[in-house]
């Protein structure tokens, strides 16, 4: 198998998807995004990292019938900053961003994260909790005036609205009650969550606290609604995200690749015990 790692220049995601696809007998290719001129290689399999540089990419080979993987920041125990590259997780999924694999996972994963999935949590008689994200992420596309129209709009739809802005993307919203604390403070207080797709979904989902997301492209859309899902529900689906995130020692390693090509590429589940 031909394999065309398309990546940013010297990020670590490139190096580790290159070592873990060789290490499993596959033909892996380094390429540049920002170099990309709409040429379609010969590779059975394109991996591009990140949803805005290698947008274009996907989107060349998948009109040349080309399957592509997208990596890009993961959900739970995520990498969030440049320190955390090499403990964090990397969602990485067939297709675009927020792509989880189409059949249900085994526990294995998501147990060895140690997060608890809480029944029921925050306060049925609090606020809605307002999320702010950074203008300008791929995940969404809107830069800021966009962006603050959309939380005015939903600051004017919830009157018992409390706002949380992104703290690498603060926009105000003058007049609109902010929350500055933690986000496990903020969740404890609220009834619902209102976002467009940020990654606090999964949190409040985790917290037992409703989310709404108006972007289709949220991750969690199917969880989505002002009653939290059941235990069970909220379980199938973050085995689900757990199977849709790798570290890097997991691609050097080619664990990561393996699941992609045994089990993403032909839409097969993997065969354990799925029992909690």
């Amino acid at each position: 198998m031909r394999v065309g790692v398309y990546t940013g220049a010297n990020h670590p995601v490139g190096p580790a998807l290159l070592e873990g696809f060789r290490s499993i007998g596959a033909q892996a290719s380094p390429r540049c995004s920002q170099y990309h001129r709409d040429e379609v290689e010969g590779f059975d399999l394109v991996v591009v990292y990140g949803g805005r540089a290698g947008a274009r990419v996907r989107q060349c080979y998948e009109a040349a019938g080309v399957p592509v993987v997208t990596v890009d920041w993961g959900y739970m125990a995520r990498v969030n900053t440049r320190e955390e590259r090499e403990t964090g997780h990397y969602q990485v999924g067939l297709g675009g961003l927020n792509s989880l694999p189409p059949f249900d996972c085994p526990p294995d994963r998501f147990k060895a994260l140690g997060v608890r999935v809480t029944a029921k949590g925050g306060d049925p008689e609090g606020y809605t909790l307002l999320i702010g994200q950074v203008p300008g992420d791929a995940a969404h596309g809107m830069d800021r005036e966009q962006m603050r129209r959309w939380l005015a709009a939903m600051a004017a739809k919830y009157p018992d609205v409390r706002y949380r802005p992104h703290p690498l993307g603060r926009i105000e919203l003058p007049g609109v009650p902010e929350l500055t604390g933690t986000l496990a403070d903020a969740l404890a207080g609220a009834r619902l969550v209102v976002t467009w797709n940020s990654n606090t979904g999964n949190d409040a989902l985790l917290a037992g606290v409703p989310v709404v997301a108006h972007g289709p492209n949220a991750v969690y859309a199917d969880m989505c609604g002002e009653t939290v899902p059941s235990v069970q529900a909220r379980l199938a689906y973050f085995r689900r995200l757990a199977y849709a995130q790798w570290t890097l020692a997991e691609m050097r390693a080619g664990v990561c690749q393996r699941f992609v090509l045994d089990h993403l590429l032909p839409g097969k589940a993997p065969v354990k015990e799925t029992k909690a």
